[in-house]
């Protein structure tokens, strides 16, 4: 009985912290971002439905990203080239649109 109430505990305390770090594993956005050209660039999300950028080892903001309702996206800056603002986009929005568009096609030559 005794072993039952410990592994009770154990198996009640892990769901607690899984309770509580879910939002951080699956709806939170990332903080840092790491492109291609080996840059570090921090995300802050503003009020709106955009996200501040940051580039720490510079010490400087090198710009913003909007996005619309629809998930498209648009760099206010001139500090990232094309390849890093679409690696930092999809940072932000997960890649969802692109792994859509990946599985229907897949999807579309199986059938």
């Amino acid at each position: 009985m005794l072993i039952f109430l410990v592994n009770l505990y154990a198996i009640r305390d892990f769901l607690l912290t899984f309770a509580s770090m879910k939002s951080k594993l699956f709806e939170e956005k990332p903080e840092t971002a790491r492109t291609s050209m080996e840059r570090w660039v921090r995300i802050f999300p503003d009020r709106g439905d955009g996200y501040h950028l940051y580039d720490p080892l510079q010490e400087q903001p090198i710009g913003r990203i909007l996005f619309d309702s629809d998930g498209n996206w648009i760099y206010d800056g001139t500090a990232l080239n094309v390849e890093e603002q679409e690696e930092i986009a999809g940072a932000i929005s997960g890649h969802c649109k692109e792994m859509d568009n990946l599985i229907r096609s897949l999807y579309e030559k199986e059938h």
